[in-house]
C-alpha cells in the first residue's frame, strides 16, 4: 500500500516589529534552587529495618509499676516456704529474645516474682530485678503463659505467693 503524498507546509511568518529582548544578567529562582530542609514533622515516616527471617516481633506488654498483693479481697495467698508441696512447673514457654538486644549482642537476666493460683496459672507477675530493662517485657510475657501443678497445704491446693523465677537471655539459646 502506498502512502499519499503530503502537501508542503508554508513556514510561519513572525513579526519582528518589536524591539529586541534585553539581555538579563540573572535567572529567576526556580524550585530546585531553593534549599529544602526535611524535618521529622515533614510527613516523613521513620522506618525500622524488618526483623530477620524466623524472628517474630514481640507484642507490647505493659508492665505494672506497683506490686500487686494477693488475688483480691478475701482470697488467701500462702508463702511458698510454708507449703507441704511447692508448685512445680508443667509447661514453660521460653521468652522471645528482643530483636534489638540480639542484634546488639547483649545478654542478660531477669528475676520475675508471681503467684501460682489453685488452677496452676500465673497471676500478677512483676520484675524483682533485671540486668537490662529491655528484657523485662519478654520475661513477663513468657512467664504469664506458664502452667504449674499448684502448691498444697494440709492436702488441699492453695494459692502460692512469692514464687520467683530467674530468666536468662543468652544469644546461643
Amino acid at each position: 500500500m502506498k502512502m499519499p503524498e503530503l502537501e508542503p507546509e508554508e513556514p510561519e511568518v513572525v513579526d519582528d516589529d518589536d524591539a529586541p529582548a534585553e539581555k538579563v544578567d540573572f535567572a529567576p529562582p526556580m524550585a530546585a534552587d531553593v534549599p529544602q530542609l526535611v524535618t521529622v514533622d515533614s510527613f516523613v515516616q521513620q522506618i525500622q529495618p524488618p526483623p530477620p527471617e524466623g524472628v517474630k516481633p514481640v507484642a507490647v506488654v505493659t508492665i505494672p509499676q506497683g506490686r500487686m498483693q494477693g488475688l483480691g479481697k478475701g482470697i488467701e495467698v500462702f508463702d511458698i516456704n510454708t507449703l507441704d508441696q511447692k508448685p512445680t512447673p508443667r509447661a514453660t514457654i521460653p521468652p522471645q529474645y528482643p530483636f534489638e538486644m540480639r542484634r546488639a549482642g547483649i545478654e542478660g537476666e531477669v528475676v520475675v516474682e508471681f503467684i501460682v493460683d489453685t488452677n496452676g496459672d500465673v497471676r500478677n507477675p512483676f520484675i524483682v530485678r533485671s540486668t537490662q530493662r529491655e528484657f523485662e517485657a519478654a520475661a513477663i510475657q513468657a512467664v504469664s503463659k506458664w502452667k504449674f501443678r499448684p502448691g498444697k497445704k494440709g492436702g488441699r491446693v492453695v494459692n502460692t505467693g512469692r514464687v520467683q523465677q530467674l530468666i536468662t537471655f543468652k544469644i546461643n539459646d
